[in-house]
């Protein structure tokens, strides 16, 4: 609430409009003949988090793959910071700032933790400054560095593939 000089109220404080940062709007995606997603409107907010709750087969890792341009929608739109996308390349979206961590682990499971973060440096960072980031959120992947990824434990392929995708430093990070 905003005051006078004197101390006294003056009213709520007036609210800020912020373009969304992600909006799906009307959007429809199937897999063949068979329509999954039915007029998904989505509208997502700089700083905002948002969790897309359902049973499986409710369509929420479509509505992601549509999202970072991994499935077409066939109807609807796809606007990222104010912009139509709809239709754009996968990696057209990464290297505009969107990553997309897949359900499982999407990592390359035949290299090492150390040659799977070198697969970030096409963002044009240095993979010192790559480790370090990623071993100092990630204790356990500085242990692993030399280990090849596909052996590790599930929670520590999922750090890794968490490590791959901060690395980027995103605009919008999208986990499945």
């Amino acid at each position: 609430m905003m005051t006078t000089p004197a101390g006294n109220p003056t009213g709520p404080e007036p609210i800020e409009m912020v373009e969304p940062i992600i909006e799906l709007q009307g959007i429809r995606a199937a897999y063949g003949s068979i329509e999954v997603l039915h007029g998904v409107d989505l509208s997502v907010r700089p700083g905002e988090v948002y969790a897309l709750l359902g049973p499986n087969g409710a369509g929420k890792t479509t509505t992601l793959k549509v999202l970072s341009a991994l499935m077409p929608p066939t109807a609807g739109k796809v606007i990222i910071a104010g912009r139509d996308v709809t239709g754009s390349r996968a990696e057209d979206l990464a290297r505009a700032g969107l990553a997309m961590i897949p359900e499982g682990t999407g990592i390359f499971p035949n290299l090492t933790v150390r040659e799977n973060l070198r697969m970030a440096t096409f963002t044009g960072k240095k993979l010192s400054e790559l480790e370090e980031a990623a071993y100092g959120r990630f204790k356990r992947l500085g242990e692993r560095r030399g280990e090849v990824a596909g052996t590790m434990s599930g929670g520590e392929q999922q750090m890794l593939a968490m490590a791959r995708g901060l690395a980027t430093d995103p605009s919008v990070l999208i986990l499945d």
